[in-house]
């Protein structure tokens, strides 16, 4: 089964080890990344507060610095819960590989190759996506050297930064040095975001894997040739079948819940500033599209706003999914010849509907369940708080 466990993480991981939060790893090497790419996060939000010192302090010009402090905050998060917790990350991904040996004939291996290329695909998808919004990014940053060389004026175009910082040094000087700054925390904040929840994401699929081959189970459980034994036979073989059943379902649930205590704090402060973060840069992109109608700026803040956007979605899809593989369970219980089966049986099923009729729920930070309900919900938050700061604008 490793083959299957490596297909889960054979693209994330090298991501995650550039970014020295695989949990793996433990060297001097992994020591000096952590240090070296927390110090670009922090000092990027550190460089643009210390603009409050130096230029006249107005409502627009802190909803503008915000609206880059707060993804800025956001991924800091992130990547510093990967570096605490890499002990249960560990764990997680050491049950992972545990329950891959439970498995126990090729229909169920196929099932879990299906999930494991539907994680590669999405891991493949996720990365295109985020290097192109980089890349959109970089192209908007360098315009002005581009059009220095396409459409060549009398004086050379200067290069503009994203944020308002204060590096207290000559900006015209240092901006090579000061749009690298910009550059390295853009990309690695997004590959942080991206790995990271590609991971998170990587838990729920294995979950609904896991419960996708109890209903499998469930379905071939109880059959007309099993019930055609005798008696004792029988009842041996179906209390075996639901035992198996039961100890796969206990296997997700457990799962499911380490997974959801490992990153409670974190969930619970990504909700809160990952709402505020939107609201500031929707309000960030109606100024901008209203008042300066700056292109390279507006596409800039769009892609943000994209990039939120997409990342509430998918953990809410995720949490969606999970809850739609966990209703399966009970409507393969539900569909089959429990009726035909004896009263033990029956007995044990009924177990199992009363389990599976209660929701198999992704629940983020202890307050939130991920769901496209709940990604409705926060878009709305988000948005309630963004007409809140332009009617008080």
């Amino acid at each position: 089964m490793h083959g299957i466990e490596e297909h889960y993480y054979k693209i994330i991981r090298i991501f995650l080890k550039t970014l020295g939060i695989w949990p793996y790893q433990q060297s001097y090497l992994t020591l000096v990344q952590r240090v070296l790419f927390t110090s670009i996060l922090s000092t990027f939000i550190i460089v643009q507060l210390l603009a409050f010192f130096t230029m006249r302090f107005s409502t627009g010009l802190l909803l503008r610095i915000l609206s880059l402090v707060f993804p800025t905050l956001l991924v800091i998060i992130k990547y510093c819960t990967f570096v605490i917790q890499a002990d249960k990350v560990k764990q997680l991904i050491g049950q992972v590989g545990d329950d891959l040996n439970l498995l126990q004939d090729k229909s169920e291996i196929d099932i879990i190759k299906k999930y494991a290329d539907s994680i590669n695909f999405i891991t493949i998808y996720g990365i295109v996506f985020c290097h192109f919004g980089i890349l959109c990014y970089l192209t908007l940053q360098f315009l002005p050297l581009i059009l220095d060389v396409i459409v060549p004026l009398n004086t050379s175009r200067s290069l503009k930064l994203m944020a308002i910082t204060e590096y207290f040094v000559n900006r015209e000087k240092y901006a090579s040095a000061m749009l690298l700054h910009e550059i390295l925390t853009v990309y690695t904040g997004v590959m942080t975001l991206c790995s990271t929840g590609l991971t998170i994401m990587t838990y729920i699929l294995h979950a609904c894997a896991l419960l996708k081959i109890a209903s499998h189970r469930m379905k071939h459980a109880i059959q007309e040739d099993v019930l055609a034994m005798s008696n004792p036979v029988k009842e041996y073989l179906l209390y075996q079948k639901i035992v198996d059943i039961v100890f796969i379902h206990r296997r997700v649930m457990q799962f499911i819940s380490f997974s959801v205590s490992s990153f409670v704090v974190s969930f619970a402060l990504l909700l809160i500033f990952g709402v505020i973060s939107l609201s500031l840069n929707l309000f960030r992109l109606l100024q901008l599209m209203t008042v300066t109608y700056d292109i390279g700026e507006i596409s800039v803040i769009f892609l943000l706003v994209t990039l939120h956007i997409n990342y509430m979605f998918a953990v809410n899809y995720g949490g969606e999914i999970l809850q739609n593989h966990g209703m399966e369970l009970f409507e393969a219980t539900y569909n089959g010849l429990w009726y035909a089966a004896p009263l033990r049986t029956q007995k044990l099923l009924l177990f199992i509907m009363q389990k599976t009729t209660v929701k198999v729920t992704l629940i983020c930070g202890g307050i939130f369940v991920a769901s496209l309900e709940g990604f409705v919900t926060l878009v709305n938050a988000a948005v309630s708080y963004f007409t809140v700061i332009y009617s008080t604008r």
